[in-house]
This record gives C-alpha cells, structure tokens and sequence, in this order.
C-alpha cells in the first residue's frame, strides 16, 4: 500500500475487523485497528504465532529479520499488507531500520540511493505479481475465507506420517537423537505436540518426564496447539524448561524435545546430545533466523563424532502445512532475501581451482549484480551460524561495506570461492555534527564507560577494555564476515584474501585492519597464521555461538602497528600475579581508577582485582555502588 499512513489505514479498519488474529508491526497503531501490536527490531517475538493477516508498517523502517518472520505465521487465505511510502520515493526515505544501524560520525548516514535493499524487494515485488494499492486506490476484493483451491490438512502431512512413525518407533530405545529440520511453516512445531501427545499414557507413571525447551516459551505456541483437543493429563505432564537450566534438571530416562533449536547457543546443545538419551530437536532451516545451513554444518558435524549407539537420525519436512507448496507470499521474500540462495562453486574440488584472483566489489555492484549477490549470501549461509536477512540489508546498504571475493580464474564466468566483508570504523570524530569539540570529550566519556557511539566495535572495546584511546583516533576496518566453500577449506584461500585485503586498505591509508569472532582453536590458528594478533578474550560466552568471543587486530600503518603491539603487550600480560598496587602499570592504574570513580570497565576489573595474590571478594553479576565501596576498602586494609 503506496501511499501517507493517514490515507492506508482507515482504507485497512474495515477488513481487519472483520477477523481475529490480525498481526500489526508498527510502533504507531491509530485507534480502532483490530490486531496485535508487535515490535520490528525483537523478532524472535514473532514466533510461534498463526496470524489471519500481517500489516507491517515500513514507513518506521524496512526490518528484514521481522519481515520474513512475521510472514511464516499468515495462515492461507490472510493477507500480508505491507504499509510503504509512494514506491517511486522510498528508496530516498528516511529509514529507522538504517539509523538505528548507522556508525556515530556526521557522514555516516547511508545517501538516499544507498538504499539498495528497498529497490530489491520493490523490484522482486514486480517480477512476482504483488498487488501494488496507490493512494487513490480502493482495496481489491478480497475473498472473505481461505481460497478453495488449497486446504490446510486436517491430519498429519504424508511427511509428518513418516516422520512421526519413524520417530515414534525408537522410542522403546534406551538412547536415540533425532533432529528434524525444515523450512518455516511446515509442521514441525505441530509434529512435537503428536509426539507428545502420542507418548503420554494415562494413569502410567513409567518414572519418564517429559520436558520442552525452546529459546523462549512463545516460540513453543504450536506445539501447545497441537495439544488443544488432547486429554488434560497430556499437557500436565509435559514441563516447558529455560534452555539454561535443562542439563541441571532432565535425568537419563527422561525425554527432551527441543523447538527452534538453531536459535540456541551451538555448545548447549551439543552439551544435550552428549549428557542426555532421549532428544528430540526441531528447527527450521531458513527464515527469519537464516541459521539453518551454519546449524546442520556444525551440529551435525558433532553429531557425527558421538558414540553410535546414540542412534542419530536426521528427518526434513517440506510440505507446508499454513499454505500451499506454491505459496507466493513465501517464493516472494525467498528470493528478495536471498533465503534459498546455494553458491555453484559446490561440487568444485580442488583440482579444479586455478589461478584464484580477488576483486573488490562496492554495493551498487552487488545490487546491480544478482546472481552473484546470491552467491555471496548463500556462502555466508552455508559458513555461518548467524546469518539473517538482515545481514542482506547490511551488505546492500551499511555505510561503509565493502566485500573481498576470491574468484576461479579457470571459469569463463568466475565462480566464487571465497568472500570477505568488511565495514570501516573509526576514527571516531570527538566533534558535534556542527563541528564544535564536545565537552566534555568525548573519547574520555568512552573510556570511562558515559557513552557508547553506535559502530565502531574495535576501536571502542580497545579504549574502554584496555585503556587505548588512542584507537579512537585511528582509521580501520574490521572483518565482519570471512568464508571459503567448505568444500575447497584447507587451500589457504581465506589467507589469499586477507593478504589482499590487507594491501588494498594499507595503500588507502588505513592504520589497521581487524575482527571480533568466536574464539576457537581452528579459527585462532586461521588469524595467526596471518600474522593478526590477539588482543582481547571476552569474559563472557557469546549467545550464539556459544564460544568466547575474542579481538585479533592487524597494523597496517606505524601508528596501526604500534597500536597492535602496545594491545598484545596489555593482552599477555593480563595473566600475571601482582603484589601490589607498585606493579600496576599507568594504563592499569587508569582503567581501575574509571571503575572506582566512574562506569570504567567492569569486565577488566574484574580481571585485575583477580591478578591481586591475595584478593579473596566474589564478584557480582553487576558492579554496585557497594561493591565499588568494598573495592576501595580491600585495597586501602591490604596497604595496595
């Protein structure tokens, strides 16, 4: 619907109100509209959901993540209305989505033709026949019940029988994984409810306890629908569990079934596949999360590694079960995101790679070239655990992204082998837009913990963390993502591009070049071998990945290599005892002081005081005004 929001929703009120479960995604909802408000930028609230129609309001912002989410949970016969300004303008309009992304630096806002991601979908709108409403427009008629042409099946889905049968036939096992994968929409969810409900005896207490975990307990919805007509005792006997707390509380005999499991940290559950015997995982494979490729890669992986007797089994769903198999809806937004991109560079081996090159490729590039952005995102799929439509946007759209690709000199048309992405961060200006000097400045707000800018991750974990404000100052890049087909992994690819990308930004007059990333003994062996050093371990485990995450950095001019070698000194030396407060060195000394009189680092607090021979405090989740009190007390008893 083109066209100001004062004329596209009072034409919407009436057909809204003529059903129940309507899903609204817009910050801003005029009275009288019947339906659900839900955010854009939480999407895996989205989950879980069966929607009679979708309104997404674009005029806040194109949010890819939410977009495609929200649209797996329309049932057949709804409608997706999508809210836009006039088409010819909305590629040049203001967009939240892009603000809220933006780094802090008075040019950093993407230019009006930068929004590349909005001609996409505007462009993929046309090529799949979706119904364009100008201001002006009345809505078409639209069929009050679901079209005749498809029905929803009243039972189980050929491929959910036989799934189901499969599954339900090990159950008298002792020990079994089963993991079923599909694309949103197809059952899955539903599948587990049979499957409980299936297992679940009345008046029989075999001592076996049902749990269900997800990443939270909505995205479990269907799985509880499915239980509606069951028998009470169904649904009393199954406990819904927080992810966290399943390896504390489900014992061997019990069964565990585990929905949207890609949205789960890797390392949890390769702890359930390893602790407990009887799992059941659900996940889906594209989507909104685009995890699905980085999830079977790795986990299964795993999986392969663990002791046969487990009795591993790998089950997929494709029917759909809310709307056809040719649903347009979904083929649209498929390939606007590239959800379902797979790169050709697949079935090459080695042999047949010959004289790799690399060339850099700028957005419009990317924009104007669609088989090749798909095959850089299908890459980026298949070699990454979190991998969303939203990165899409980023590779179109982000100020400052540019993309490395490594490609087969052997083709007449080049096949992609390798890609690297990188964004520009710093120097991070310590002016106002208006070029005034803030006060007060606004690197020593950083370091002391008053302020975090948007972007810039290296230069301000180096500053807060470590005490290198001169890293404020510098101008970098860091990798955001690097893959090689996994294919054609172990041919020093990865290294061909890194050395490329080096030299590219050191003849632009960057100071250094580096990347925050999931700190594992293969990936650390990768940057030290290209002569990166790491600088920083994280002190807490990333969500996703389940891994520490860790800062490797690069110099590329003599300030950029002074700066890496001052973080790697700080780095090493964060293991060593010390005596007292003589040992500390100026830089320690300041970053203690921030903590104690200002919002300085807590987390490298935490890893000086622990350095101290005899500090004997437990830390808390968060740093107190108390805590801080204790810390000055301790250190003034113990003379430090």
């Amino acid at each position: 619907m083109s066209g100001p929001l004062d004329w596209s929703w009072p034409l919407l009120k009436p057909w809204l109100a003529q059903h129940k479960n309507n899903a609204i995604i817009s910050q801003n909802i005029p009275a009288g509209i019947d339906g659900k408000q839900l955010p854009a930028n939480k999407p895996g609230n989205l989950l879980g959901y069966e929607s009679d129609n979708v309104v997404f309001n674009c005029h806040e912002g194109l949010y890819p993540d939410a977009l495609t989410a929200i649209s797996g949970t329309l049932i057949c016969g709804g409608v997706f209305f999508i809210l836009c300004p006039d088409t010819q303008l909305w590629p040049n309009h203001t967009d939240d989505f892009a603000m809220n992304r933006a780094p802090h630096t008075p040019e950093a806002m993407p230019t009006p033709n930068n929004y590349h991601m909005v001609r996409r979908l505007l462009q993929k709108s046309k090529s799949h026949n979706v119904h364009l409403i100008k201001q002006g427009d009345e809505l078409p008629s639209l069929p009050a019940t679901p079209l005749a042409v498809w029905q929803a099946p009243s039972d189980l889905t050929p491929d959910q029988k036989q799934v189901f049968q499969r599954i339900y036939n090990t159950f008298s096992l002792k020990k079994y994984i089963h993991v079923i994968t599909a694309d949103r929409g197809r059952g899955k969810s539903h599948l587990l409810g049979k499957l409980l409900e299936n297992l679940i005896s009345p008046g029989i207490d075999n001592g076996i306890k049902y749990y269900l975990t997800a990443p939270n307990k909505t995205a479990c919805l269907a799985v509880y629908k499915a239980l509606e007509h069951s028998k009470p005792w169904v649904t009393e006997h199954i406990t819904f569990i927080p992810p966290e707390k399943v390896l504390g509380t489900v014992t061997e005999h019990d069964i565990l079934l585990v929905d949207e499991a890609a949205s789960l940290p890797i390392d949890l559950l390769v702890q359930y596949s390893t602790h407990l015997n009887k799992l059941i995982l659900a996940t889906t494979t594209h989507g909104y999360e685009g995890t699905g490729k980085g999830f079977q890669i790795r986990f299964f992986s795993h999986l392969k590694s663990l002791d046969s007797s487990k009795g591993i089994h790998r089950h997929t769903l494709t029917s759909p079960v809310r709307y056809s198999d040719t649903d347009p809806l979904e083929h649209w937004l498929f390939d606007a995101f590239c959800l379902k991109s797979e790169p050709k560079g697949l079935n090459l081996n080695h042999l047949q790679v010959a004289n790799p090159f690399v060339k850099v490729f700028d957005q419009q590039q990317l924009a104007t070239d669609n088989p090749f952005l798909e095959e850089v995102f299908g890459l980026l799929i298949q070699a990454h655990y979190q991998t969303r439509p939203s990165d899409l946007r980023d590779i179109l759209d982000a100020s400052g992204f540019r993309l490395f690709a490594v490609l087969n000199g052997n083709d007449r048309q080049p096949t992609l082998l390798a890609a690297c992405l990188i964004g520009d961060e710093g120097p991070v200006h310590n002016l106002t837009t208006d070029n005034r000097e803030t006060s007060p400045s606004l690197h020593q707000d950083i370091f002391n913990g008053l302020r975090r800018p948007k972007g810039h991750l290296i230069p301000q974990v180096l500053a807060h963390h470590m005490g290198l404000v001169q890293a404020l100052k510098l101008k970098g890049a860091r990798i955001i993502r690097i893959a090689t087909l996994p294919n054609l992994q172990q041919q020093n690819l990865g290294s061909l591009l890194l050395t490329s990308v080096s030299r590219h930004l050191k003849n632009n007059h960057y100071d250094y070049l580096g990347s925050s990333y999931a700190d594992t003994k293969d990936v650390r062996s990768f940057w030290l071998k290209n002569d990166f050093k790491q600088v920083r371990i994280g002190s807490k485990k990333d969500a996703a990945s389940g891994t520490h995450s860790a800062l490797t950095i690069k110099g590329l001019s003599p300030q950029g290599i002074q700066l890496e070698q001052t973080a790697e000194a700080i780095f090493l030396r964060s293991t060593k005892q010390i005596e007292d407060m003589a040992e500390l060195t100026g830089i320690e000394n300041k970053l203690l002081n921030a903590f104690l009189t200002q919002r300085g680092s807590y987390e490298h607090a935490k890893q000086l005081l622990s350095r101290f021979k005899h500090w004997d405090m437990d830390f808390p989740k968060k740093a107190s005004k108390e805590f801080k009190r204790q810390v000055s007390n301790w250190l003034h008893q113990n003379n430090l």
